[in-house]
């Protein structure tokens, strides 16, 4: 997966885990697109300092998935449910008598697959 889209799941799951410094200078970077120099200029402190504290938090949001593996379990839940999903839709496809009891399935696990 790309560096950018790897970090920006991270930050979802690990933010509170940062310092507000790096919270703040990951949101500008990545979500808001802003450059070194404007966080720099934003944040009164050097583009040195910010692209230090840019590396360290992406470091830190790696650290964390490598330890506790929640993106990597968020993931696996996805397909699992995706498949789930797939399964009803087949079996409601070929046995019409239960097709409701299968549709409740189907909307329950749609549900959770937007939530999650």
């Amino acid at each position: 997966m790309e560096k950018f889209v790897v970090i920006t799941y991270l930050f979802d799951f690990y933010q509170e885990l940062l310092t507000s410094k790096q919270k703040d200078l990951l949101k500008g970077y990545y979500f808001e697109n802003f450059s070194l120099g404007e966080l720099s200029d934003e944040h009164q402190i050097s583009r040195q300092s910010v692209f230090d504290t840019i590396k360290k938090a992406e470091q830190k949001l790696l650290d964390y998935e490598q330890k506790l593996h929640l993106f990597s379990k968020h993931q696996e839940e996805q397909l699992t449910l995706i498949k789930i999903k797939e399964l009803c839709e087949n079996i409601k496809h070929t046995n019409a008598e239960n097709n409701n009891e299968i549709q409740e399935i189907i909307t329950l696990v749609e549900g959770l697959i937007n939530t999650i």
